[in-house]
């Protein structure tokens, strides 16, 4: 009955505040169990105006019973006062920034305008909760089938510096700035119209928050640069070099600033079979802040690649990307690496890697060429399952940099005779750990499916620069492009192909600041029904933006919404 009674007082004190983590564990009494929900009411004294307190990322939410204004929140540990904000405004929630550490004893004094005290004494949690503010519905769309990733319908999105904006471009070409505390919409316009697979392909803010730019998917594949209230400043179209059609239109694919504020954009497009060769035109740009067009690589010609990503040093001294084909390209080689003068656009070296035969006759790199922030090391991924990393700042007597190494990661493997690999899809540096992204398994037989997941297969792999193996993560589901700030590493999940696990969407949040295994980083999740195809974290680290779009089963029945929820 003892037991029964303290579960009875839980569910009453989750319902009640609207927040609970999932997955926590248990433990033999109930203050324990308060210290993992991280909720939890002490004591409340003065004329109780705080309900309860929730714990995040980056400190406390506090529920209040009076709609009084508050003048001040003060937060204590056993140690004494650790943090003072003022708020001076009316609201049902206030929130306190402060670092806490788990299963720690705080204080929060609320002081209204009044000069009325109230205080509340609670344990923080072993993990942070996560709690969703609202949701921002996106225009109806058609689901694409859940079995081909390729048609998932898409969406990108981006904070601001400040944390205050988040910009959200859809599937179908509409752009929209949202208040984040609010939900507001402070303007939305429409750039692609009539178009059916056109689309929002890339979203970038200015270091200094005033411009916003946005990359197309679009029969004029716009580059285009936005003020904060939604005025045009300038645009820039690629179409005109690449070329365009209704079926293949050209795209900015992916853009990058560095600290002065000069861009740096990919743009690409696929042309479909001519024969028996795949056909890609690609180019690579750099703007100044003011659209003036300062290089473009290369200056007179068009790759036969395809280009789907750039990065850039942020003193803007190197640019880099990789290229990308279905099949062998015949000038601009595929599953090349290229670093370039990101001030000239003159190539430093390139470096091509060749395909692992007899499975491919080719290599490709998506989305996975990165260079850290000194410039000196980069890394990028083959679509075959291979990472490497090369030292930039020591290049050897062939003109090319020095591999420190390579990891045969989700190569290909034979299994009942059919070969399968997994799809090796985005790198990330996150301070100086190289992590490394295996999507889908899929099959080099043409005529056969693949039998099982590769063994490698949608997972994450962390290595130090040495090539060590620091951690590895088995997702279960398709990863997309994930979203990093100072600390945290946040994960979208889409669809798994072979397993067909439904529960596994959603995102994955880790924190990057923790030791240990990936279980001890992974510290919140989040379901959605539909797949999660993007997500962001907010500079600031207290909200996550996840973009969950439908998807269409064999039976015709559609999971989930097209639609971003915005949670704390």
């Amino acid at each position: 009955m003892k037991w029964k009674s303290l579960i009875v007082l839980l569910i009453v004190i989750l319902v009640a505040s609207g927040c609970a983590e999932k997955n926590q564990e248990s433990k033999s009494d109930a203050s324990s169990q308060d210290l993992k929900s991280g909720i939890q009411d002490i004591s409340n004294s003065g004329s109780g105006l705080i309900d309860s307190v929730v714990f995040s990322r980056t400190g406390a939410l506090l529920t209040l019973k009076s709609t009084e204004e508050i003048s001040e929140i003060k937060v204590y540990s056993d140690s004494g006062q650790i943090s003072s904000q003022e708020i001076g405004k009316t609201n049902d929630n206030v929130f306190a920034s402060f670092e806490w550490n788990p299963e720690s004893r705080y204080r929060f004094e609320v002081l209204t305008g009044s000069g009325v005290s109230s205080s509340i004494e609670a344990y923080a949690p072993s993990k942070p909760a996560l709690k969703v503010e609202y949701t921002v519905k996106l225009e109806d769309v058609t689901p694409g089938p859940i079995e081909k990733t390729s048609q998932n319908i898409k969406g990108t999105m981006k904070f601001s510096p400040d944390s205050k904006y988040l910009a959200i471009g859809t599937n179908g070409g509409s752009l929209k700035l949202i208040e984040v505390t609010t939900g507001e919409k402070v303007w939305e316009k429409q750039l692609v119209k009539g178009i059916s697979n056109a689309r929002i392909a890339d979203i970038e803010f200015s270091e200094d928050g005033k411009s916003l730019f946005v990359g197309e998917d679009s029969p004029d594949a716009f580059l285009y640069c936005f003020d904060l209230n939604g005025n045009e400043v300038w645009k820039y179209g690629a179409a005109e070099e690449l070329g365009s059609d209704l079926k293949y239109m050209p795209a900015m694919k992916k853009i990058q600033l560095d600290s002065k504020g000069n861009i740096y954009v990919a743009a690409s497009r696929a042309c479909g079979y001519v024969g028996e060769k795949y056909k890609y035109l690609a180019k690579v740009y750099s703007f100044d802040p003011e659209g003036n067009l300062r290089w473009k690589f290369p200056e007179s010609e068009l790759m036969d690649s395809g280009v789907t990503w750039i990065d850039v040093t942020p003193d803007g001294k190197y640019a880099v990307f990789g290229t990308t084909c279905f099949t062998k390209a015949d000038k601009w080689k595929d599953g090349t690496v290229h670093v370039l003068n990101g001030n000239t656009g003159q190539e430093h070296w390139r470096y091509k890697i060749e395909p692992i035969e007899p499975f491919f006759d080719y290599s490709a790199i998506w989305y996975s060429t990165q260079i850290t922030p000194d410039g000196e090391k980069l890394i990028t991924m083959t679509s075959d399952g291979r990472a490497f990393l090369f030292n930039n700042a020591r290049i050897i007597e062939s003109g090319t940099p020095e591999i420190a190494w390579e990891q045969n990661i989700s190569t290909p493997i034979v299994v009942s005779g059919v070969p399968i690999y997994g799809s090796a899809n985005y790198a990330y540096i996150v301070n100086e750990t190289l992590i490394f992204s295996i999507g889908s398994t899929f099959s080099r037989d043409k005529n056969k499916d693949a039998p099982f997941e590769h063994p490698s297969g949608n997972s994450f792999f962390a290595y130090d620069y040495d090539g060590n193996l620091l951690w590895k993560w088995r997702v279960d589901g398709y990863a997309g492009e994930c979203a990093l700030n100072d600390r945290y590493f946040v994960i979208p999940l889409a669809q798994n192909l072979v397993t067909e696990d439904r529960s596994v969407h959603g995102v994955y949040i880790f924190d990057a600041s923790k030791s240990g295994g990936a279980s001890s980083r992974l510290i919140q999740t989040y379901n959605t029904e539909g797949i999660t195809v993007s997500a962001d974290i907010s500079p600031d680290g207290r909200y996550i933006a996840a973009l969950e779009s439908p998807a269409r089963l064999e039976d015709g029945t559609v999971l989930g919404e097209y639609k971003v929820h915005i949670l704390t």
